[in-house]
């Protein structure tokens, strides 16, 4: 018997100053932004190897640039999100890669853009830090 795909699971270990502050949701739609104060959304698609690094790769990034923790994650599902990448950050934003946006107050401040670009997570990561009044 085939063992049931645990996304939780499938993301790996978080580091410790995020482990409380991440939320994954399999399915969400636009208004999921507007629930973020001061974090980053990350567009998991599990079925990705360019996703799996850029997810890899972010929670590095999160664990040096950020060791208090102060930036929530809020991690969605790809293959759940459709009605997201409506919305006018994402429109032509998705291509399975592990995409990202910073959010300040419910809003988008920064997008990684199209495809696999993880050498953008730490310098967006810090701007985000950086501009929290």
């Amino acid at each position: 018997m085939a063992e049931q795909f645990d996304p939780w699971k499938a993301l790996g270990e978080l580091p410790m100053s995020h482990a409380a502050r991440t939320r994954f949701l399999s399915f969400a739609d636009r208004s999921v932004i507007e629930t973020i104060e001061f974090g980053v959304l990350f567009v998991m698609a599990f079925w990705s190897g360019p996703s799996r690094r850029s997810f890899a790769r972010f929670k590095q990034v999160l664990a040096s640039v950020d060791p208090k923790g102060l930036l929530e994650v809020v991690v969605v599902d790809t293959d759940g999100c459709s009605d997201l990448f409506l919305a006018s950050e994402f429109i032509g934003q998705s291509h399975g890669c592990g995409e990202v946006a910073w959010i300040r107050d419910g809003r988008v401040v920064f997008t990684s853009g199209l495809g696999y670009h993880p050498e953008c997570f730490e310098p967006l990561t810090r701007e985000l830090l950086q501009g929290r009044s």
